[in-house]
């Protein structure tokens, strides 16, 4: 006696196409690629069909919680990356492929978010540049308005007034602007500077402390005779020369030459 034997109803019919699921879309993307680059971040789920982008949590993940805790509120939520709309998939080459456009388009993503940050951190450091210029110039400006304030400045100052004189006549009483006897020049230059000199050489030479030769600073006034008849300016020594800037005699002009013999020194930096 033979046994009948059932059949289910489909043998022999064909089977309905169906979506593939998470499991398999990843089991696919890991033996195709031999690498499995996507698994565990981004994979295709039945819906791909509608161009729909799953996110496949950590195996370990926590679940899901609706409660919202302090510091969940803070976080900004993700941002979302495009991705090409793609065409449902019927076989795992084509499934791999859509993977890997996916995995294309992020790459695009976090190559601008990086170039955008770069582009922002030399915008910081470029602004830092700029501040710290800033405080340098305020710095440096409000260094030289206290030199300038000081009796080194003013007599700086004095010097350089006195150099713009080089050229102009010796003319005997005249005390500038065009033509200068000794004194009148000495006043003249240390009189636009701040620092106030009596008119005439043998005042300025009893108005200002006497010190050694030797300790005559750039600046310092330079005196001969006794009673005193002729000043000038003290520059710098040079060779074991002592350098002046003076209104010299008739027939001359303000000229800058090595000091004549038989000085005295009177120091402007402790008038």
């Amino acid at each position: 006696m033979s046994k009948s034997v059932s059949h289910p109803a489909h043998r022999g019919a064909p089977r309905p196409f169906r979506s593939p699921n998470v499991s398999i879309a990843r089991t696919i993307a890991g033996s195709v690629s031999g690498h499995g680059k996507l698994v565990g971040r981004i994979t295709l789920a039945s819906g791909i069909a509608a161009g729909a982008l799953v996110a496949v949590p950590a195996a370990n993940a926590a679940p899901a919680s609706h409660e919202t805790t302090s510091v969940e509120s803070t976080v900004e939520p993700a941002k979302v990356v495009e991705a090409p709309t793609l065409e449902a998939s019927a076989t795992p080459t084509a499934m791999l492929t859509d993977i890997k456009q996916l995995e294309r388009a992020v790459e695009v993503q976090e190559r601008k978010a990086e170039a955008a940050r770069k582009a922002a951190e030399a915008k910081r450091k470029a602004a830092i540049a700029a501040k710290k210029a800033a405080e340098a110039k305020k710095k440096a400006e409000a260094e030289a308005k206290a030199f300038a304030a000081s009796q080194e400045g003013k007599i700086e100052r004095a010097i350089s007034v006195a150099s713009e004189q080089i050229g102009d006549p010796y003319v005997w009483g005249a005390t500038g602007p065009s033509s200068f006897d000794c004194s009148g020049l000495t006043q003249y230059a240390f009189s636009a500077a701040g620092i106030e000199l009596p008119r005439v050489s043998r005042d300025q030479a009893a108005a200002l402390p006497t010190i050694p030769n030797d300790q005559i600073q750039r600046g310092d006034l330079m005196f001969w005779g006794s009673p005193v008849y002729h000043v000038g300016i003290f520059l710098r020594w040079e060779n074991g020369q002592a350098i002046m800037l003076h209104a010299p005699k008739p027939g001359a002009s303000v000229r800058e030459e090595a000091a004549w013999d038989g000085w005295f020194a009177g120091s402007t930096h402790q008038a």
